[in-house]
């Protein structure tokens, strides 16, 4: 079964759990899970987001915008050569989703 990719702007349009939703996770409340081993400080610290570790499950859109940038700050992208648009929005990327 092929997974379905998920695109940021329709994982915010999800809507709200229902109340029936809620009550079956509340069900689980008494779920034993001392089995279940806990996670260390540095695995959570090695933990990485699903589309870091997997691209190719998120496929996000891209939109045309016109933005001004400083212009030494553009220079100093563009000197890093080819793909300096592709390299704004990966700091971008890390800036907003703090990835």
């Amino acid at each position: 079964m092929a997974m379905k990719t998920v695109t940021l702007e329709e994982a915010r349009k999800i809507p709200p759990m229902t109340e029936a939703e809620c009550k079956e996770i509340e069900n689980h409340a008494d779920t034993d899970f001392s089995d279940s081993p806990v996670l260390s400080k540095k695995q959570i610290s090695n933990a990485r987001r699903g589309y870091e570790v997997h691209p190719e499950w998120y496929k996000p859109t891209k939109s045309k915008i016109t933005i001004m940038i400083d212009n030494d700050v553009l220079a100093a992208l563009k000197a890093e050569g080819k793909g300096y648009q592709t390299r704004i929005n990966s700091i971008l990327r890390k800036e907003v989703m703090g990835a």
